[in-house]
C-alpha cells in the first residue's frame, strides 16, 4: 500500500504552536494587533495585519517554528510501523520559499530528528492529486478540506482508495467534502485502516 501524508497540522502540530511566535513577532516589532478571528485555516489570519507583515513574520520565524513543531499523539509510531511493514510512506508539503527561507533543508532536519520513517518526499506547491496520480496512492491523509476534496475526486471510482481528513480546530465543525472520511487523530487513523484489511499492520 501507498500512503501519502501532509505534514503541517497532519503529522505535526503548526498552527496552535505558530502562535507563540506570532506574539513574539508583535512584542519585538513593537506592533498593534486585534484578533479577528480564532479557528481558521492559518494562524496569521486570526490577526488584524497586512500580507506584508505576515510574510516578514514567516521569514523571521518560520524556520526556527518548523524546528520546533511538535508531532501530532503517535504520529510517527503509526507511519513508522507502517513502513516497518512493507508500505510505502510519501510525504508531500507545500512549503516553499515564498513563505520560508530553507524550507527542504528545515524539514529534511525536522524528519530526521524525530526518525519518521519514509521513502520519499515532495516539498513545495506540487498539486497533492498529481502526486497521489504519480505514487499510485491508495490513502491520502491531510488536513485541508479542499485539498482532501481534489483528491477525493481524483480517486473517486478507483477501489481500495481513501482521501482522509484530519482533524483540526479549524475544521472540526466543517463538514468533510463528498468522498472524504474524517479522521479524528493517529489512533482514529489505525483503528480505520485496519477496518479496510490491511492485515500486515501490526500496530
Amino acid at each position: 500500500m501507498v500512503f501519502v501524508f501532509d505534514l503541517d497540522d497532519t503529522i505535526c502540530d503548526t498552527d496552535m504552536f505558530s502562535e507563540f511566535y506570532i506574539r513574539k513577532f508583535f512584542v519585538d516589532n513593537n506592533l498593534p494587533y486585534k484578533q479577528i478571528a480564532q479557528n481558521v485555516r492559518f494562524a496569521e489570519a486570526k490577526f488584524d495585519w497586512t500580507k506584508e507583515t505576515a510574510l516578514e513574520w514567516y521569514k523571521t520565524y518560520g524556520d526556527k517554528m518548523m524546528l520546533h513543531f511538535p508531532s501530532k499523539k503517535n504520529a510517527i509510531n503509526v507511519i513508522n510501523n507502517l513502513h516497518k511493514n512493507g508500505h510505502r510512506i510519501v510525504i508531500a508539503t507545500a512549503r516553499s520559499t515564498d513563505w520560508h527561507t530553507e524550507p527542504k533543508a528545515v524539514t529534511l532536519e525536522w524528519l530526521e530528528r524525530e526518525k519518521v520513517a519514509y521513502d520519499k518526499i515532495y516539498i513545495g506547491r506540487i498539486d497533492k492529486e498529481k502526486i497521489c496520480e504519480e505514487e499510485n496512492a491508495d490513502f491520502f491523509l491531510d488536513d485541508d478540506l479542499k485539498i482532501t476534496q481534489r483528491v477525493g475526486e481524483y480517486f473517486a471510482g478507483k477501489t481500495g482508495k481513501h482521501s482522509l481528513l484530519f482533524t483540526t480546530d479549524y475544521n472540526k465543525n466543517l463538514p468533510a467534502p463528498s468522498g472524504v472520511e474524517r479522521i479524528l487523530d493517529f489512533d482514529d487513523f489505525s483503528k480505520k485502516i485496519e477496518k479496510y484489511a490491511i492485515k500486515d499492520m501490526k500496530l
